[in-house]
């Protein structure tokens, strides 16, 4: 079964988008590839490319086609303005909508991320998205 995740990882890194679907003791993992590219007034130009979950351990829907609900994200990527030191954004419970990240994949918003800004423009982060 780990073969075949590995390979289904390595199949949808190679065409940039897609699903992969596994089945373990009963329990689907859908696994996510997916880019995006949008800008801010702090930051500048994000370049994201990440990998949305869902599964037992982050349970949730997704049907591949970015409207999943739950899951988690992985990501890294660049910013074309950035910092000229570390910036670690992270979110708590009870943090308002304005503190909120809102996923690359599909737009959810949560409160339980982490999200490093490097001062040569690499990022990397996790987000965690309650299911519905």
């Amino acid at each position: 079964m780990k073969r075949l995740i590995v390979l289904t990882a390595a199949l949808l890194a190679a065409v940039g988008v897609g699903a992969g679907v596994a089945s373990s003791a009963g329990h689907a993992t859908t696994v996510t590839h997916y880019t995006a590219s949008y800008s801010c007034d702090c930051f500048g130009t994000f370049q994201i490319t990440g990998v949305h979950i869902t599964n037992v351990q982050f349970p949730g829907l997704d049907s591949g086609g970015g409207s999943a609900v739950g899951g988690r994200d992985n990501f890294s990527g660049t910013v074309s303005l950035p910092p000229a030191s570390e910036v670690v954004l992270s979110g708590s419970p009870g943090c308002g909508p304005d503190e909120a990240w809102y996923s690359d994949y599909d737009g959810q918003a949560t409160c339980s991320y982490y999200v490093a800004i490097e001062p040569d423009g690499s990022l990397k982060g996790w987000a965690v998205y309650p299911a519905a």
